[in-house]
């Protein structure tokens, strides 16, 4: 086998992870650059259940695998959540939780819709952030292509990939 082959054949491709919400931005980025570089691409898609249909249907960005944000966190299982994990989190990573939690408007105190308890918002962060993990330590990705973050759980994922070297 020629030297070039072997080099070839040992590159694997690049992981593009993309956090794809409301206003298909990021949707639209992943398709374009797609067409310009040969990756893997992956999606987490921050959206409502309306247009999810679209998602699940689209041929136009080959994803590996996309994963439904609130599909993964919204369950019915309103157990009390692991003080220990959320610490461990906490020291791993070096993130405060409780100042992403306090700065998010859905949880502040002026909302009316719902008066989240202290108990509801840790259940919260820790679905995210086994969901998080899961995806961080299942596709490793090279890459992560967001927005300015405008909701906690975004700011939480990319400082979690920040931690985790990817770019």
């Amino acid at each position: 086998m020629n030297r070039t082959k072997a080099l070839s054949m040992s590159q694997k491709k690049d992981k593009v992870l993309v956090w794809i919400g409301a206003e298909f931005v990021h949707f639209f980025l992943a398709y374009g650059l797609q067409k310009k570089l040969d990756a893997d691409y992956y999606a987490i898609i921050d959206i409502t259940n309306k247009p999810k249909e679209f998602f699940i249907n689209q041929t136009l960005i080959d994803f590996k695998q996309i994963w439904f944000y609130h599909d993964e966190i919204n369950n019915s299982d309103n157990k009390k959540p692991d003080i220990n994990f959320l610490k461990g989190f906490e020291n791993k990573y070096d993130i405060n939780l409780w100042n992403l939690a306090l700065n998010e408007r859905i949880f502040y105190r002026f909302y009316d819709f719902h008066k989240f308890t202290d108990d509801e918002i840790l259940s919260i962060e820790e679905k995210s952030i086994r969901f998080f993990e899961k995806v961080l330590n299942q596709i490793k990705p090279d890459y992560f292509i967001t927005k300015q973050p405008s909701f906690h759980h975004l700011e939480l994922f990319r400082m979690m990939c920040d931690k985790s070297d990817c770019k």
